[in-house]
């Protein structure tokens, strides 16, 4: 278990609160992971108060720094929250958890905004209590918690704390609303409650909207890549829905609803050799043959990678996991150490006692031009390619 823990007052009830939980329950104590992202001179100092926190505690802290905020399709504070969950699900495997401090405060603020953007049910529904995050989980376990109540138990658990002084800085869209907008609407309205329920049943709409648009698209077979004959018979309220929808399935955050809604108006209306494509900071999608496909981000794939005998699971550098559960590792060639590799043309396949050119066995399977240099290639150290990780879709088969 991981404790987002920036040294302020909210995460630092939560850790205390945990941590005593943890010690009654006679169960490891959190990690305390910390990410400074540099946007303030006082964020060193910041670091070694948590770190010292821990260090009173008796655990492990870990220290992660951004390096640099991509900010050339979002502004800093949703530039920094992306590049800080990165971080923070680094490694995280399937039974790891992330823990945040999120309050019913930060609730009523994340609803606002949502609803001040034009957002529909998934973005009004705000923040959830459980969610899947990379490989692991991320948890809010004080979401319905008042931000008067996280500010008792601190008070009388007699909890000191850092101040981050970009929490001061109304040029941020939440510090503007939490300091000068919601004050003036609970004196009034008692807000914060009203805008938490709100996003409770918000949560609840798009919660059914979901598993409809889920059984919607396993009734047509859609996985990893979304035939345009799917969209094409519905109204377009209802694609664009099924089409983000299909979208988040894959872990990715969809792009704008305007974006999204001229890249599927393209798609639809290209001639068979046009290749319409929409790129933005989570992902890329492109119209290939008359389906839609999604990928994350491009990057260089590294190559080799060498993969132990005695590692079960091995992580990519594009955050892929790759498991030897894989029915590839029945070839005797592979049982031990291997390496995985990535196509640079040329290469040629051993599998079935014979020889073939990967580029021809990529063409047979219909693998779009773009994505052949992502897909995993598994061999002895320094030998022959003995399997192809294909990926998964209507009658693609696990080795070559």
């Amino acid at each position: 278990m991981r404790v987002a823990f920036s040294g302020g007052r909210d995460s630092s009830v939560l850790l205390h609160a945990l941590s005593a939980a943890c010690r009654a329950a006679d169960t490891p104590g959190p990690e305390v992971w910390h990410v400074d992202h540099g946007l303030h001179v006082q964020s060193g100092a910041q670091s070694e108060h948590c770190r010292g926190v821990a260090r009173s505690m008796g655990l492990r802290f870990v220290h992660r720094v951004v390096r640099e905020l991509d900010t050339r399709e979002q502004g800093v504070e949703a530039a920094a929250r992306h590049a800080r969950y990165a971080l923070l699900r680094e490694d995280l495997g399937p039974t790891g958890v992330v823990v945040t401090a999120h309050h019913a405060g930060d609730q009523a603020e994340t609803f606002l905004l949502a609803a001040l953007r034009g957002s529909g049910p998934h973005g009004l529904r705000g923040m959830v209590p459980w969610r899947r995050e990379g490989e692991g989980w991320l948890a809010r376990p004080l979401l319905d918690v008042a931000d008067a109540a996280v500010a008792g138990r601190a008070w009388m658990d007699g909890l000191t704390w850092v101040e981050d002084p970009t929490n001061a800085d109304p040029g941020f869209d939440r510090n503007f609303l939490r300091r000068e907008i919601l004050p003036r609407l609970n004196e009034r309205f008692a807000a914060s409650a009203g805008l938490a329920r709100s996003a409770r049943w918000q949560a609840e709409v798009a919660g059914g909207e979901d598993a409809d648009l889920a059984r919607q698209l396993a009734g047509a077979g859609a996985g990893e890549v979304l035939p345009l004959s799917v969209l094409r018979p519905l109204e377009p309220g209802r694609r664009s829905a099924l089409l983000r929808h299909w979208i988040r399935e894959h872990g990715l955050r969809p792009p704008g609803h305007r974006r999204l809604a001229e890249f599927l108006r393209q798609a639809l209306e290209a001639d068979g050799d046009r290749q319409p494509r929409l790129d933005w900071d989570e992902g890329c999608l492109r119209r290939y043959r008359d389906a839609l496909y999604l990928d994350p981000p491009e990057t260089e794939p590294a190559s080799p990678i060498p993969w132990p005998a005695d590692q079960q699971r091995l992580r990519l550098p594009d955050g892929r996991v790759l498991t030897r559960e894989h029915p590839a590792f029945a070839d005797p060639l592979l049982a031990g150490a291997v390496e995985v590799v990535f196509r640079r043309g040329g290469e040629r396949v051993a599998a079935g006692g014979r020889h073939r050119r990967l580029k021809s066995l990529m063409q047979e399977r219909g693998i779009p031009p773009w994505r052949r240099a992502r897909i995993p290639l598994l061999r002895p150290p320094g030998g022959t390619v003995r399997a192809v990780l294909w990926p998964r879709g209507p009658g693609a088969d696990s080795t070559a």
